[in-house]
């Protein structure tokens, strides 16, 4: 069992949050995100932006100057503690985004200790072309490195920060998460630890120019959870009509043989680096069913902030370019708060009697099964039409979110717009 797999992360990006795009003004909308059933706020990073090499007009949260200062422009240290506090008093935790593998190129370090960093014929560089705006850190043989960046992270934890979720971590040796974690877990044993895991594409092109990047598995040695990346391909091949939805099934199936049992996988359809879901679908009925994969799939539920709009806009990064909540989805928040509600139910935790069935259709189905129950999931992220052939008893069921009627009659179920999750209970 692994209760993450209860639990629901909302990632919220301050600056482009609000029109006002402070901490006081996601304050004031923590009641919102609160009843959407959220467990874990989780927050791009929050610090001063460098100046120097500077990408648009605002610059991008991932080029850091200053790890325990905060960015003007989303308010004072005493705003985030506030913010904190109030996360805390709706019984959520709060998660920020840390940035370990570079700075800014104008961060203090670089002139205070040039032997922290990557040069390249004496100049200081980076190891992607185009992360411009950022100085990788070099870390072999530098342990006043970790050492300062372990001291980075204890101070946010005694600030009362609930966890972190750490920027591209395979490319942070395994040298820092040795010593930086137990001190971290020492101050707080019951710290979230969520990992930006790479793609295969990346880690191999990574490995072959000689860079650290450790693989998915030997992440798990560290974080309590880490990004469905290594099915990245296959998602985005099936959306841009490149691959199959049964090679992205086969992605799901291997996932279940090559990570700890107790594995946690972050499954989202967007977040702050890659496009809206309803971009790729544009189809509300379609981007639902995703949404409903995203709870149900075995592991944590990851939402970006703003697709309770059904927009398929997503935010500049380098921009202020706010969400515009006038146009707030009441059916896609019904469906979202329903959909966190059930996922809380205990067979969504277990480790086994987990499947992953094969349709000819383009129709994502799971199903846990345990003393009690089994717990049905259909996603017609194809839009089908028809039936699909199903080996459950016959019977009418109750919808787990909808509370509408399931029937399953001659061994078929028929397909709908909408998520299809029911209960079928061991007699």
């Amino acid at each position: 069992m692994n209760p993450y797999r209860n639990q629901f992360i909302y990632q919220v990006f301050v600056r482009n949050y609000s029109e006002e795009g402070t901490f006081n003004a996601l304050t004031r909308d923590l009641d919102r995100i609160q009843a959407l059933g959220t467990d874990i706020l989780y927050l791009l990073p929050i610090h001063p932006i460098g100046i120097q090499g500077r990408k648009g007009a605002y610059g991008s949260p991932y080029a850091i100057r200053d790890y325990v200062g905060i960015s003007e422009d989303l308010g004072t240290l005493d705003d985030f503690k506030q913010l904190l506090e109030e996360t805390h008093r709706r019984g959520m935790r709060l998660m920020m985004d840390i940035v370990f593998h570079h700075t800014a190129p104008d961060h203090p370090w670089v002139k205070e200790h040039p032997e922290f960093y990557h040069w390249k014929d004496g100049h200081l560089t980076n190891k992607i072309g185009d992360w411009t705006d950022i100085a990788d850190f070099e870390f072999e043989n530098n342990p006043l490195l970790i050492e300062k960046l372990t001291q980075v992270l204890e101070y946010w934890v005694k600030l009362g920060v609930d966890g972190f979720r750490f920027d591209v971590a395979p490319m942070i040796p395994a040298a820092f998460y040795d010593i930086a974690f137990p001190r971290i877990k020492a101050l707080n044993p019951q710290l979230t630890l969520l990992a930006e895991s790479v793609d295969p594409g990346f880690l191999s092109f990574l490995r072959f120019n000689g860079y650290t990047c450790l693989s998915d598995g030997e992440v798990f040695r560290y974080f309590d959870m880490e990004y469905d990346y290594d099915n990245q391909e296959k998602f985005l091949g099936y959306l841009k009509g490149e691959s199959s939805l049964e090679d992205l099934r086969n992605r799901y199936r291997l996932q279940e043989i090559i990570y700890p049992v107790n594995y946690v996988k972050a499954r989202n359809v967007e977040n702050h680096d890659n496009a809206r879901i309803r971009f790729y679908t544009q189809s509300y009925d379609k981007t639902l069913n995703w949404l409903g994969y995203v709870f149900f799939a075995k592991g944590i539920a990851f939402l970006h902030f703003g697709v309770e709009t059904g927009t398929d806009h997503l935010s500049y990064l380098f921009e202020k370019d706010p969400v515009d909540w006038g146009k707030l989805d009441q059916h896609l928040v019904r469906w979202i708060t329903g959909l966190a509600k059930m996922k809380r139910a205990p067979i969504f935790a277990q480790n086994d009697h987990y499947a992953i069935h094969s349709h000819t259709k383009d129709v994502l189905h799971f199903d846990y099964e345990n003393d009690q129950e089994i717990r049905v999931g259909i996603f017609n992220v194809g839009l089908e039409s028809g039936v699909i052939n199903v080996k459950y008893p016959e019977g009418k069921y109750v919808h787990s979110v909808t509370g509408e009627r399931v029937e399953v009659r001659h061994g078929v179920i028929a397909l709908s717009k909408e998520p299809i999750i029911f209960s079928i209970p061991k007699r």
